[in-house]
């Protein structure tokens, strides 16, 4: 699915596959941990309120939400191929 389709669901599935593509999100900034695994914050390019504002962490493919510092705390059913 992709974020219109996830945006306009009119009975939400719990955790889909939703496949961002490049231009719907923002690269904040670039951080490369010990384990060499490079961590992302991004933003959607969005004035949905369901989206908008909310930071996310990108490692790999997959989008994560944040804990207070910005660190991955769960994944999301965000993804980009």
């Amino acid at each position: 699915m992709n974020l219109k389709e996830y945006l306009s669901q009119k009975e939400p599935v719990r955790m889909p596959r939703v496949i961002i593509e490049e231009h719907q999100y923002i690269v904040a900034s670039n951080s490369k941990h010990s384990n060499g695994e490079v961590r992302r914050r991004v933003y959607f390019k969005t004035k949905n309120a369901l989206l908008a504002g909310v930071e996310y962490c990108l490692i790999g493919g997959s989008f994560y939400t944040t804990d207070y510092d910005g660190n991955p705390k769960n994944r999301s059913c965000f993804r980009i191929i």
